[in-house]
């Protein structure tokens, strides 16, 4: 039978309809940076600097708890976990492995979790201990762990401890949180004017061992210090530019030189504290009021949350944005160059987040900004996983240590 013209043009326009009908309402709204930057996840995921999931299972209310009573295969309760991860773009995670004090005890309880967490998500996540294994890991599609610790007092500031907690996978190390015999805290009462000769004694066994040196919370006389005295790179696993929020935990541009004669990195991080001196000081008067408060109503939740409530009516919190964040990522890429840039999150260790960035799954909203200021997908690659890798194979290749593999 042949073809009737009307039926086929008709045929045709309700095909036309149904395929206008099923497009998104807002695509013509379509992110025009979500390919691009999808691009560079895929080739280049984010390695994050620092992570305090520990915190939800050493650090909480009803802590410490077991690997099923927190679970992170779902969307959980705090800022981290894999759905977040998968979303985030996030290829690898410098966590923060520690118990819910300083014993030994505590501590190596903590490494049984590390272990137990691999365990239990083995098709998502894998703990790493050297670069190659890093980029294993992602290559294979699954979040990379490494090892890291916050404060050398949990290994008591001892070397034996450090290449024994070496062996069950520690990779990097911050020196100090807080004043400790080894360096001084940058919200410390400082003891050695930077770092003691412990401290020095430490640098040399960790430049040995091929543990990471993070600079992030000790003061900026210890950080000079140990600009000096490494033979390796370093990283700021989550610190800022002092220039732009005036904190002792932020970065001077005289460190960031030397940062750069070093060959290391600052992982730069979306604590709104940390970004912002307006977010600072309001933190500030806030902690001020809230002790002062506290001696006057000792166990007095009621009173307290009260006092703080109308405070915040009368003085609220000041809105960072995530331009604010990207400021500071200009601001050293001007300084000393885009191969000194990384990513560190803070989550889970942070109270306050900034606008649009929320948890680990946001991260793409940072690159989109950088997009938008003219960086390129060559310079988003390098801070993402690119330069941290760098970093991480030269402190490995300037070691003695023969890495330990999985």
């Amino acid at each position: 039978m042949r073809n009737n013209p009307a039926i086929c043009l008709l045929f045709i326009s309700i095909l036309f309809l149904q395929s206008a009908l099923a497009q998104p309402k807002n695509s013509s709204k379509r992110d025009p940076f979500a390919s691009t930057i999808n691009s560079i996840l895929r080739s280049a995921p984010i390695i994050d600097g620092h992570n305090d999931l520990y915190g939800k299972f050493f650090a909480c209310s009803v802590c410490p708890r077991g690997v099923n009573e927190y679970r992170i295969d779902t969307t959980a309760s705090g800022k981290s976990d894999i759905p977040r991860w998968r979303k985030g773009g996030v290829g690898g995670v410098l966590l923060n492995v520690h118990g819910n004090d300083k014993s030994q005890e505590s501590y190596l309880r903590a490494w049984d979790l590390l272990y137990q967490i691999e365990h239990t998500y083995k098709d998502e996540l894998r703990v790493v201990g050297s670069s190659r294994e890093i980029r294993k890991a992602m290559k294979e599609n699954k979040i990379a762990l490494l090892p890291s610790l916050e404060a050398a007092i949990m290994i008591e500031d001892d070397p034996m401890l450090l290449r024994m907690h070496y062996r069950l996978g520690l990779r990097s190390v911050t020196l100090a949180y807080h004043t400790n015999k080894l360096a001084d805290g940058s919200d410390d009462t400082a003891r050695f004017k930077g770092l003691s000769a412990e401290g020095r004694a430490m640098i040399r066994e960790m430049n040995s061992l091929g543990i990471i040196i993070d600079l992030s919370h000790i003061s900026a006389d210890a950080m000079s210090q140990v600009l000096d005295e490494t033979n390796s790179p370093v990283i700021f696993s989550h610190s800022n530019v002092r220039t732009i929020c005036d904190v002792n935990r932020n970065v001077a541009d005289s460190i960031l030189l030397l940062l750069k004669k070093n060959g290391g990195i600052i992982m730069l991080t979306p604590v709104p504290y940390f970004v912002s001196k307006k977010f600072n000081e309001w933190m500030i008067r806030g902690d001020e009021l809230y002790y002062a408060s506290l001696d006057k109503f000792p166990g007095n939740e009621d009173t307290l949350n009260l006092i703080m409530q109308q405070w915040e009516e009368k003085d609220p919190m000041p809105e960072v944005s995530i331009s604010d964040l990207a400021d500071h990522f200009d601001y050293v890429k001007n300084l000393i160059g885009v191969d000194h840039i990384g990513i560190g999150g803070d989550y889970d260790g942070i109270s306050f987040t900034i606008k649009e960035m929320s948890d680990v799954s946001t991260f793409p909203n940072l690159l989109k900004e950088l997009l938008k200021r003219g960086w390129t997908e060559s310079e988003l690659k390098k801070i993402t996983s690119q330069n941290f890798l760098r970093v991480f194979e030269a402190v490995e290749s300037q070691s003695s240590a023969t890495p330990l593999t999985n």
